[in-house]
């Protein structure tokens, strides 16, 4: 490039400035961009939290059972069942079908897998903070907010 002429080097540097400019983006900005991605799902049909094993009560004042948590998501489409064992999440999508479905925390971490044949699947560990479950496909939606 050292046969350029000096307003080419110029405008080069030009350049090389304005794109360091930009990678300092101010926090107000990255938040308005994470709301704007937020909304681009906003038509998803959203499922309705129908179960959830902790409102049951317990047998035993004071006792916090070991059994796993089971919750359940209803939507005209369909529903999800979702039982939580530790660090492990098992669940079933009605009606069956090979979709995928994601767990995603507050601050976008994710994990996800593909169901079965038959809508059974299962997610390795669980994500720090609330999460929802989002079920893509035709019969998908997506869950409110939970805490595990």
């Amino acid at each position: 490039m050292t046969d350029l002429p000096p307003e080419d080097h110029a405008v080069l540097d030009d350049l090389t400035a304005a794109l360091a400019a930009r990678r300092d983006v101010e926090s107000r900005h990255r938040e308005a961009a994470r709301a704007a991605f937020t909304w681009r799902t906003v038509d998803a049909e959203l499922m309705e939290l129908a179960y959830d094993s902790l409102d049951e009560p317990s047998t035993v004042r004071g006792v916090v059972s070991a059994q796993p948590r089971a919750l359940s998501f209803t939507s005209r489409r369909g529903s999800l069942e979702v039982e939580i064992d530790g660090d492990r999440v098992r669940g079933h999508v009605v009606p069956a079908a090979v979709v995928t479905v994601i767990m995603t925390n507050a601050v976008g971490e994710r994990a996800e897998a593909t169901t079965d044949e038959d809508g059974m699947f299962v997610l390795m560990g669980t994500l720090p903070g609330p999460v929802r479950f989002t079920v893509e496909g035709d019969e998908g939606g997506t869950t409110p907010w939970v805490t595990l």
